[in-house]
């Protein structure tokens, strides 16, 4: 697919984004075998007949969810104390939205909205504090001040100005934020069945006072991430003495399933409200993506998550307005996701060619929105000859 290609799409169709871990990883862990040890220690694969003692498999569960924290979760807590542009991560999140809000603002179509859809099923807030941090009007479900509670009809609503004199009104460029696996930033009240909004990170911060020592838990993966054999975690685990930290096992599990996201594996909410907002924000996922003259860009998504895959796919075929433009981050990325997508060939989904570089967050916007929002600025005289994004598309 040509640059050019690329830049029509982008000025003419509904903008939907689905945002994975690995556009954050630069800051966070991309573990793809949590879900592996998660799930395994669910179904018991693996283990002995004998090996069935609850208290072994909690040492086992809380090494697991322990590294899991420390490596993707506890570190957004340092994201709110960041004022300036030391977090690299973080100015390649703005440097996107920046992007997107120029062109929304300057692409000429009047037939799709200023709006652009931000699916993501990361549930750390470098898109929250981006939106913050660049002042763009945003919605992202919550509505109030006081109490602030969480809806999904809350997406409905756009936002118009009215200009002073001749009560014009005019749609003003709004980011939807749909974090469809929940988010560090959610707390859920079960007095009131509700999802309210945590901007202190209360959960992750009281999950970090609880400290365990490597000793006092067992190593359940390898150096390259992989979930090692259950029965042989087992062994080891059964060999640890857990009287010194049997309540703090307990008030760690405890204290993580207050976190409102789906853990990386098949498990999914268990509470009534907190099933039907993640369900219904699947719903809007699809809907979005079902409208006529639309286009998807994948970034840091391996589409491993079954409910996604399965519903993308859906619409892929349903839809042939639809275009799904993948950003692969290398070759063996690409790999992955064509594994995960399975054999059928849709000509609507489509691997952006790389051009010997790795398609990071950053990369994407630099070599596409970047570009797009460049060639807004281009005065007339230069427009007359090639520019230099055109010689460089002659690769795309």
């Amino acid at each position: 697919m040509r640059y050019e290609d690329i830049r029509k799409v982008i000025e003419s169709c509904h903008l939907n984004f689905l945002i994975g871990s690995g556009a954050s990883k630069n800051f966070l862990e991309t573990l793809k075998g949590v879900e592996v040890a998660l799930d395994g220690l669910d179904k018991r694969t693996d283990l002995l007949g004998t090996q069935k003692d609850e208290n072994v498999l909690k040492l086992i569960e809380v090494s697991i969810k322990y590294f899991y924290f420390k490596k993707c979760i506890e570190k957004n807590v340092d994201l709110l104390s960041i004022t300036d542009d030391s977090n690299q991560t973080l100015n390649n999140y703005t440097n996107l939205l920046d992007s997107l809000n120029t062109i929304l603002v300057k692409r000429s179509s009047n037939l799709v909205s200023k709006q652009v859809n931000l699916f993501t099923t990361n549930m750390d807030v470098f898109l929250d504090l981006a939106l913050e941090k660049c002042g763009y009007s945003y919605n992202d479900g919550f509505s109030g001040r006081m109490n602030t509670k969480f809806g999904t009809e809350n997406f409905h609503n756009i936002i118009n100005k009215v200009s002073s004199y001749y009560e014009y009104q005019s749609a003003i460029p709004l980011f939807n934020l749909f974090k469809l696996h929940g988010s560090l930033n959610w707390k859920y009240n079960k007095k009131n069945d509700e999802i309210q909004y945590d901007n202190k990170l209360s959960t992750t911060k009281g999950l970090s006072k609880i400290q365990f020592t490597d000793k006092e838990l067992i190593e359940c993966f390898d150096g390259n991430g992989n979930f090692l054999k259950l029965s042989g975690i087992y062994k080891k685990a059964e060999t640890k003495d857990l009287s010194k930290i049997q309540d703090r096992i307990d008030n760690f599990l405890k204290e993580y399933d207050n976190l409102i996201m789906v853990n990386p594996n098949k498990e999914k909410f268990g509470e009534t409200t907190l099933k039907l907002s993640y369900y219904e924000l699947l719903r809007m996922y699809s809907n979005n993506i079902e409208k006529e003259n639309s286009v998807l860009f994948v970034i840091g998504f391996s589409f491993a998550d079954e409910h996604i895959k399965t519903m993308t796919l859906r619409v892929a075929k349903s839809n042939p307005t639809l275009l799904i433009i993948i950003f692969a981050f290398d070759d063996k990325a690409e790999k992955e996701i064509r594994h995960n997508l399975g054999d059928t060939q849709y000509s609507n989904i489509i691997f952006l060619p790389r051009d010997n570089k790795n398609y990071s967050l950053n990369e994407v916007n630099k070599s596409i929105f970047g570009m797009v929002v460049k060639e807004f600025f281009v005065s007339p005289a230069k427009e007359e000859g090639p520019s230099e994004i055109d010689k460089d598309s002659n690769a795309k």
